[in-house]
């Protein structure tokens, strides 16, 4: 005859690794709500760079995000820390990336129903930044068929 496998505990145990930042997977009910805060994040950097008069190209914003997908992954950073004004720019932007997770948090429902706030999980951070460089690349290409389009017109 076969033990039984207490249906209730393990449920309880995987929602409850669940809610380990740590191992939680990527909550995509969260993204946009995420995404909305860190492309504020991203606007208010790169207004700080007006009175240096640098004002990054969409390649050099998604160089800055796919470091920081890199580092949502475990791996440092590319770059020196400053090796002109523009590189220190680009690095400072992505400085201000990977800081965003500590400033964002996500609800989750606990196994006794109530709802609580928790830092982002790793796993929605990095789905978070990965939709944001689809966003940027989509973009990048409406404006180059754009201006294929005016300069045939």
């Amino acid at each position: 005859m076969a033990a039984k496998r207490p249906q209730k505990a393990t449920r309880t145990e995987l929602e409850l690794k669940s809610l380990n930042p740590e191992e939680a997977p990527a909550d995509l009910r969260q993204i946009q709500a995420v995404l909305g805060k860190v492309q504020i994040a991203i606007a208010d950097y790169l207004k700080s760079g007006a009175p240096l008069k640098i004002t990054l190209n969409p390649v050099e914003i998604l160089s800055a995000v796919e470091a920081a997908i890199r580092e949502a992954e475990g791996h440092p950073s590319p770059w020196p820390d400053g090796a002109d004004a523009r590189t220190f720019f680009i690095h400072g932007l992505y400085d201000d990336l990977i800081q965003q997770p500590s400033n964002i948090f996500e609800t989750k429902r606990f196994p006794d129903g109530t709802e609580r706030y928790l830092p982002i999980s790793p796993a929605t951070w990095k789905a978070c930044l990965e939709k944001l460089r689809t966003q940027i690349v989509e973009a990048g290409i409406k404006i180059a068929k754009r201006e294929a389009t005016k300069r045939k017109g």
